[in-house]
């Protein structure tokens, strides 16, 4: 029996999707923990965005640390887990990356975006703007302290890193203030670090205030939701916490954030104690629109011959089927994105979805591939498909469903609270309200 897909991240509309498991990678590059050992492992690659090897990056996996080497490889073995492992993976004046991972995977390609630097004096005010997302940051004078307190001297790197829907950290689960899991969809996101001439870690001062400026992200139209300026939606601030790979209401360590129709200003305040982790030093921010009642949808593959996803002579790398999905957002702008399913999957499952709203789902068969491939293609729903759909061309599909009603935030469990496997797809055993079938017929 196949073993279960990756699932997406980030989500179409920022919402949410899951992250890829072993058949998302070409398959010399896969390698499971097999079930009969108590353990999952996990090795890799961290580059940053330019190629080069990001060494001394901080990989943690259920709480279990690592540091890359030279090359920028780690390898790291942990205790099994039928709900999954968050992996994480930080490095001050990068950007952090954060996934949830089904199972043990050999071999992966980590990339670390470099971000908006500068230098200046911590004993100076100083306002700095991220020239890529026009973020703003004002930086108040004996602001930065290092993990004994003391305040930072001589020269500071101060780090701005901007994040749309398709980078954010997390699968996009939350809890906000009430205690209550929530499904989030961005409205803008920063990461912020800080660090002193002898490259250690700095976080804010207990009572000093980071006045960020957050512009909503160009992808996502660059305008507030009108929900949001109306409060017919719920929009609040949220901060990152690394070790659970989920978002939090912060409570005391932000002020009311203040919406306007391009973006948010945050008002971040140092706090005096707190469960915030100290090597995550001044935090990943989010201006979210909160959603208590999320969808998710299962998307199986029957009978799709391996020539479909690899056409002969065969590639020693699989080049798969390309898989498109796109939902409109709060603020009524198109958003989604594509992935890679190779023919080891059987399943994939896209979550914290906007619940009860129309989801596009496309299938691009790789170039090469027979004819027989597409012109027998069918893609079936539950709920069905929405009309003039499905449609179909010659090297693909695409069809439109409702992504259901039935709510469940974050990945999927079973009844017995363990991430969903194919064969509880197989009985049902999950509660996703919309299921897709992409298939070929003889």
């Amino acid at each position: 029996m196949k073993t279960p897909a990756w699932m997406l991240m980030p989500a179409l509309l920022g919402l949410a999707c899951g992250q890829p498991a072993p058949e998302a990678l070409a398959p010399e590059e896969v390698a499971s923990a097999s079930a009969a050992v108590a353990s999952a492992v996990f090795s890799g690659t961290v580059l940053d965005n330019r190629g080069a090897p990001v060494a001394n990056a901080r990989v943690t996996i259920n709480n279990i640390l690592r540091l890359t080497n030279s090359a920028g490889a780690y390898s790291v073995s942990v205790a099994e887990s039928k709900t999954g492992y968050v992996l994480d993976i930080r490095k001050d004046g990068y950007s952090p990356v954060n996934e949830l991972k089904t199972e043990g995977l050999l071999n992966q390609k980590h990339v670390l975006v470099l971000g908006y630097t500068a230098k200046f004096d911590p004993q100076r005010e100083t306002t700095l703007r991220d020239p890529t997302r026009n973020i703003t940051v004002k930086i108040p004078v004996g602001s930065l302290v290092t993990a004994s307190g003391a305040a930072a001297t001589g020269s500071v790197t101060f780090t701005i890193v901007g994040h749309g829907p398709r980078d954010m950290p997390g699968d996009w689960t939350a809890r906000n203030a009430a205690g209550a899991p929530v499904a989030l969809e961005t409205v803008g996101a920063v990461t912020l670090a800080a660090t002193d001439a002898a490259g250690n870690t700095l976080s804010l001062a207990v009572g000093k205030v980071l006045d960020v400026q957050l512009p909503v992200p160009t992808e996502l139209g660059g305008r507030m939701p009108a929900c949001v300026l109306n409060a017919t939606c719920r929009a609040t601030v949220w901060r990152f916490e690394p070790k659970t790979g989920q978002w939090s209401e912060p409570g005391q360590a932000v002020a009311a954030a203040q919406f306007n129709t391009t973006g948010s200003s945050l008002k971040i305040v140092g706090i005096r104690k707190s469960t915030i982790d100290p090597a995550d030093g001044l935090g990943t921010w989010n201006a979210d629109i909160e959603h208590r009642n999320p969808a998710c949808t299962i998307i199986e593959f029957v009978n799709v011959p391996l020539d479909c996803y690899n056409p002969p002579p065969a590639a020693s790398v699989e080049p798969g089927l390309e898989m498109g999905f796109e939902q409109m957002t709060s603020g009524n702008v198109p958003f989604g994105k594509s992935a890679t399913v190779r023919s080891s999957a059987a399943f994939t499952v896209l979550y914290n979805l906007r619940g009860n709203t129309p989801l596009d789902l496309s299938v691009e068969f790789p170039p090469g591939a027979p004819a027989w491939c597409a012109g027998n293609l069918s893609l079936s729903s539950t709920p069905g498909a929405i009309a003039p759909y499905p449609q179909f061309w010659s090297t693909g599909g695409r069809t439109r469903f409702n992504s259901g009603t039935l709510s469940f935030v974050g990945y999927p469990k079973n009844s017995l609270g363990a991430n969903i496997t194919f064969a509880d797809v197989a009985t049902g055993d999950h509660p996703c309200g919309s299921h897709v079938f992409v298939q070929t017929h003889p």
